[in-house]
């Protein structure tokens, strides 16, 4: 099997079905034998289950969704081989007349034993987390500008001076636990930290 670590034989092909509230996991033996009958795990329990029942010797598929990358690093660390598979490129291959999540998991074991996952290449987690910034930055961008506030921290006890005009602020300027909420435009952030009382340089 390619991507296979090592020489260790892989005993069981789990495929991991991902919904938003619960993962339905089952796996079967290399004669298509249900060795983990399909029965579904809550997103809180999953990194439990995950740690008492995956083990060396095992190959598991996970369908490509929102949280694959969550799931995946659960998985990989325990796995023999844990691939991530195209959910548009499995349809393809082995649509299936039973629409059902059993029949879904079903259809991934068969694919990761015949060894016909059409993987997905799996980032390192850095380059995961840069995609995510990104992606976020296009988000407030896309807003344009559409209100939004923009908060501004300061650090540090304000001055006498400060807290004697935070009443006089402004409708677009409010003071809530020492920080300034500023109507600004959305992709817009504003972080000041303010020195410490204290710490000016003295002459």
């Amino acid at each position: 099997m390619k991507g296979t670590e090592g020489t260790r034989q892989i005993d069981r092909y789990i495929a991991l079905d991902i919904h938003k509230e619960y993962v339905l996991a089952g796996g079967q033996n290399a004669k298509q034998e249900w060795v983990l009958p399909p029965h579904r795990i809550s997103m809180a329990k999953i990194r439990e289950w995950a740690s008492a029942n995956l083990h060396a010797g095992d190959a598991v598929v996970i369908e490509t969704t929102t949280n694959v990358w969550d799931i995946y690093d659960i998985v990989a660390p325990l796995a023999t081989r844990t691939v991530v598979a195209h959910a548009g490129a499995v349809r393809q291959i082995a649509e299936a007349r039973v629409k059902t999540d059993k029949e879904d998991v079903k259809r991934l074991i068969r694919l990761l034993i015949a060894d016909i996952v059409p993987e997905v290449w799996v980032p390192p987690a850095e380059v995961r987390e840069l995609r995510g910034m990104i992606s976020y930055r296009n988000r407030l961008v896309k807003m344009g500008t559409t209100p939004a506030l923009a908060v501004r921290c300061k650090c540090g006890a304000q001055s006498p001076a400060k807290s004697a005009s935070s009443s006089q602020h402004s409708p677009a300027e409010r003071e809530i636990g020492g920080c300034s909420l500023v109507a600004g435009t959305a992709g817009e952030y504003v972080g000041e930290a303010a020195n410490p009382a204290g710490t000016d340089d003295a002459g």
